[in-house]
């Protein structure tokens, strides 16, 4: 099932049917009927029985769209943001239709999975992925009067540096719990390299420090993170 929907919504959807869609409502079904002709393949040797899975993950791929493309005319809303929301929905789908046949699956995994490193995972993303992006524009906030730091700025893509900052810590909590301390040098050493040629360029040297001083804290904040998680899960 899960492999009919990546077939469908990355594969075998053509650019045209995104954007027609929002307009002509046949391009949606031609996605769903797409959607609809991979489940059938996915069960065809038990069609009888699964008729109501292709039914209810037809009907779902429907509906999701359809709110999609409603929300998308009618409100301004980070595309990024709103294809995540799809996704996760249309996985739900998939993984309701699982658990609802085999329920014992799903006791097993919830008596299996240890909440407490759970709850400790998910504080961490969001201290790299919220928290740690504020911290960082209040340290800053005391420069935001300086023009040097409104005109570099200005010339760069909107929120690309938190963007590349989220990133980043999220790649530093990856290594240290893989144990690949050895990454952080090497994503340090590749930023370095990246940022080497508009260090030079700029002659800047309000920008040096500012490119400087972000990347220091930005990595310092995302380590403490990244050990402290590691650590605090070593000891449950």
């Amino acid at each position: 099932m899960f492999i009919a929907h990546l077939l469908g919504d990355f594969v075998l959807q053509p650019k045209s049917w995104v954007e027609k869609r929002k307009t002509q409502i046949q391009y949606l079904f031609y996605h769903v009927g797409v959607h609809a002709a991979l489940l059938i393949l996915f069960f065809i040797q038990d069609l009888a029985g699964n008729w109501q899975n292709i039914v209810f993950l037809v009907a779902a791929h429907l509906a999701i769209d359809s709110i999609k493309i409603g929300v998308e005319s009618r409100w301004s809303i980070n595309p990024i943001r709103l294809f995540v929301i799809d996704q996760i929905l249309h996985i739900a789908s998939i993984v309701a239709i699982y658990f609802y046949w085999t329920p014992s699956a799903l006791t097993d995994f919830i008596a299996q999975v240890d909440w407490n490193k759970v709850c400790l995972i998910i504080i961490a993303l969001i201290l790299v992925i919220f928290a740690i992006p504020i911290v960082i524009r209040v340290f800053f906030s005391k420069w935001q009067k300086e023009d040097a730091f409104h005109t570099k700025r200005a010339e760069t893509l909107f929120d690309a540096g938190t963007v590349i900052g989220i990133m980043e810590r999220l790649m530093i909590l990856g290594f240290v719990l893989l144990g690949l301390n050895e990454g952080i040098g090497f994503l340090l050493a590749a930023k370095s390299i990246f940022r080497f040629g508009d260090l030079t360029n700029a002659r800047d040297t309000k920008f040096t420090e500012y490119v400087m001083i972000g990347t220091l804290l930005s990595f310092g904040l995302g380590m403490l993170v990244a050990f402290g998680l590691k650590y605090c899960l070593s000891i449950l």
